[in-house]
């Protein structure tokens, strides 16, 4: 739960950045590369979380496939 918590924290800091430094620079390249990378960052967190949670469920119920 605490890879949770801590991974949506940096997530929510990252884009904050990211996105703040893309509207302040407003070159459309650079607004684009940066939209893709969040993507990425959101698609990989979610996937790290389901996973998480996953293997939560796996442990308390003893089943270890």
């Amino acid at each position: 739960m605490d890879n949770i918590i801590t991974g949506a924290i940096s997530v929510t800091i990252f884009m904050a950045f990211v996105l703040g430094l893309a509207g302040s620079i407003k070159a459309l390249p650079f607004a684009v590369i940066v939209i893709i990378v969040c993507a990425m960052l959101c698609t990989d967190y979610f996937q790290s979380v389901r996973e998480s949670l996953q293997s939560g469920k796996e442990k308390k119920s003893g089943n270890t496939e």
